[in-house]
């Protein structure tokens, strides 16, 4: 007999805020609030601050899957061989070339593959929200309505960076490291408005007609998600303050699923929800303290002893390599580890389901 669906991840309460409602409802806000750069540099160390529990725990996390739950794949499988061990050996030998050759443009280069990879993994992890959460309601795309789906999601992502990289002109530097736009035309940026809008209107209309047909709706909470990646990618929304605030709202996003698997790992195994909730705070507080020491604390002490050229580099160097490492190695992790044919993802996120 097939189990009783469960129509939530963590909490029905909850789930539509941590999905992405939280970001929307925040949205309007930001343009409601006159914008400065004394407000921006208070939100900024706020956000800094945050960070300690929220975006740092969220990458090191990963590696807590990774090299801890998974560790028993890094010299079987391919894949995790790949993002466990040849995609860090890689980024090493690239940053050691970088500081040996006295290269700044390497490491502008660097970045600018983070931001891409980073878009990239945001996209990738909201579609994955959206087929989750829907077939957590029994509502089912084809093939054809999740590949306009997809689609669509990612010329949305192409806008938004394509947005930043129009024409030559200098960005915010990333811990000391100043880099420039990539000096894309703007023909590129009209094109990928023109698949977004496109895909948008053929999404629509295909999902209109099933609409009509059915008469059911996706999910509430799966429209949330899609419009979360909306509210955080679109030029129209940009928003100074509101732009600081994004890397929170995904990372409480991705903690939904990592609590939800946790949590129904060790219930099952030890039959006691209580276990459950118990190893989802160990799991948390192990990442809050990881996470300050590899963003921080090992990088800051590297700094000092590390004998390199801060005229070149700056006072910083440790702690971009550290976070660009980061950023860049979380997005390969989890492009192994959260797939619907992965064993333990398939048993305990998607328990109870009909992923069919």
């Amino acid at each position: 007999m097939k189990a009783p669906i469960k129509p939530h991840l963590l909490s029905s309460k909850t789930d539509w805020l941590t999905i992405g409602g939280l970001s929307i409802l925040v949205l309007p806000l930001a343009f409601l609030i006159p914008s400065n750069d004394e407000l921006a540099t208070s939100v900024g160390w706020f956000l800094y601050a945050v960070a300690f529990v929220v975006n740092y725990p969220h990458f090191t996390i990963s590696y807590q899957l990774l090299y801890g739950d998974y560790r028993h794949l890094l010299l079987k499988d391919f894949r995790f061989i790949w993002a466990g061990i040849i995609v860090p050996f890689l980024m090493i030998s690239y940053t050691t070339v970088a500081h040996f050759t006295q290269s700044y443009d390497l490491l502008v280069y660097f970045v600018q593959f983070m931001f891409v990879i980073v878009g990239w993994h945001y996209t990738k992890q909201s579609y994955g929200v959206i087929m989750v959460t829907s077939t957590m309601n029994q509502y089912y795309y084809t093939r054809w309505e999740a590949g306009i789906l997809k689609f669509n999601m990612y010329a949305l992502w192409m806008t938004s960076f394509l947005f930043f990289n129009i024409g030559i002109h200098e960005q915010p530097d990333y811990w000391g490291i100043r880099y420039f736009s990539l000096n894309f035309p703007k023909e590129a940026l009209y094109a990928a408005y023109g698949a977004t809008a496109l895909s948008l209107i053929a999404g629509v209309i295909v999902l209109g007609i099933r609409i009509y047909q059915t008469k059911k709706w996706p999910p509430f909470i799966s429209i949330l998600g899609f419009a979360s990646i909306y509210a955080w990618f679109l030029p129209v929304f940009f928003n100074s303050i509101y732009f600081l605030a994004i890397p929170f709202f995904h990372s409480i996003q991705y903690f939904t699923f990592v609590f939800a698997l946790k949590n129904n790992e060790v219930t099952a195994q030890t039959h006691n929800p209580k276990n459950g909730k118990k190893a989802v705070f160990q799991y948390f507080a192990l990442a809050i303290l990881s996470g300050a020491l590899l963003f921080e604390g090992v990088p800051r002490v590297l700094g000092v002893v590390v004998d390199y050229n801060h005229e070149l580099f700056g006072d910083g160097l440790m702690l971009f390599i550290f976070s660009v490492f980061i950023n860049i190695h979380h997005y390969f992790i989890d492009n192994v580890i959260w797939r619907k044919d992965n064993p333990l993802v398939q048993k305990y996120l998607f328990k109870g389901m009909d992923t069919n």
